[in-house]
């Protein structure tokens, strides 16, 4: 029992240590990520969204963190011979493996109430935030500006009304695209716009479409576009997609019937996506340990670099391949959330046969 707890100690530093650092490491990128998404608005909208995006990353980073845990942590058992004097000494090494699986229990239902109740309204506040950013940059616009390009949408005039400087003459406006159809595009005398608190409705004067199939002018043209569908750009994005929804809002929409087929398929793969993702953890106990065990001849370092090309193997075999087959309808959303972890689940117990034979 008091071996016990000092592995479990070793493992939870480790796994603390391996969490801030890949946070800290990763914050430039984010930070640069979060400029990006928001497009020309001011600092205070980047800062506003910069802690929702680095609270969206920690769900991601805790499996990978505890894997990097297990790796380091078994690696120096057996580069220090503790494992195998354990082992002489009559020790089932399987033993060995319980604080891991304690901990990796805990991170695992962790990880899934961050997946079920926490990610889905930080996702909501990620988006609010950027549509609160994309109306406060349409509605400040800088005198004389003549060219507007924010996700999706596209503004090129001419000149600009000095007095009434949200209208705009001889332009090109080019609107996001709406469910499966292409992004519209049209040619104008004037363009004018107005600010609603959740939409935009832009008015068109002698407009005439940018595709050929588009024939004569309009005398005037009055579009609406909902600030999500610049921001998002696809109908996934909406704030009724499944990525939106709570685990139990997800499961109550899936029961009353009202979804389309292709709907439903992405909601049941979300609620089982969280499931999968939540298990990953106790998958990473048998990579981690086996892989710290087997290259304990060579440097940390390489064992440690092995486990990372694993997490991120089977992140793009979970997280993209997976949800491609199930919306592609090739794999039910069942098998596609959870083929990735059963594929893995047996190598790693095969690896784990191997560095028990060690």
């Amino acid at each position: 029992m008091t071996f016990h707890l000092y592995l479990l100690r070793q493992l939870l530093l480790a796994f603390v240590v391996a969490a801030v650092g890949m946070v800290f490491i990763a914050l430039p990128g984010i930070a640069v990520g979060a400029v990006s998404k928001l497009g020309s608005v001011g600092m205070v909208a980047v800062l506003r969204f910069l802690p929702l995006v680095v609270a969206g990353f920690v769900p991601f980073v805790l499996p990978v963190s505890l894997l990097l845990a297990l790796v380091s942590t078994y690696g120096r058992l057996a580069a220090q011979n503790e494992w195998t004097a354990i082992r002489m000494a009559g020790v089932n090494p399987y033993r060995l493996l319980l604080p891991a699986f304690a901990l990796s229990t805990l991170v695992g239902v962790g990880i899934y109430g961050m997946n079920s109740e926490l990610l889905p309204r930080i996702r909501v506040q990620q988006k609010t935030v950027r549509i609160d950013a994309l109306r406060n940059a349409f509605k400040n616009l800088s005198p004389g500006l003549t060219h507007i390009e924010e996700q999706g949408f596209l503004l090129q005039a001419s000149y600009r009304d000095p007095v009434q400087k949200n209208t705009f003459y001889d332009c090109f406006v080019s609107l996001p695209s709406k469910g499966d159809e292409p992004p519209r595009g049209f040619y104008a005398e004037t363009a004018r716009f107005e600010f609603k608190e959740t939409e935009l409705a832009v008015h068109l004067h002698n407009a005439r479409g940018a595709e050929d199939s588009v024939q004569g002018a309009a005398e005037r043209l009055s579009i609406v576009v909902p600030y999500d569908k610049i921001v998002g750009g696809e109908r996934k994005h909406d704030f009724g997609a499944s990525r939106y929804q709570r685990s139990p809002a997800l499961l109550e929409r899936i029961a009353s019937g009202e979804l389309t087929p292709a709907e439903r398929r992405g909601f049941l793969y979300a609620w089982h996506e969280r499931l999968a993702n939540a298990s990953t953890c106790l998958l990473f106990v048998l990579i981690g340990a086996s892989t710290g065990v087997l290259m304990r001849k060579g440097t940390q370092l390489a064992a440690l670099a092995v486990a990372v090309g694993y997490a991120m193997l089977y992140w793009v075999l979970s997280m993209r391949l997976g949800e491609q087959l199930v919306e592609s309808e090739v794999l039910t959303p069942a098998v596609g959330a959870w083929a990735p972890l059963g594929a893995f689940t047996l190598w790693g117990l095969f690896l784990m046969h191997r560095s028990l034979r060690e």
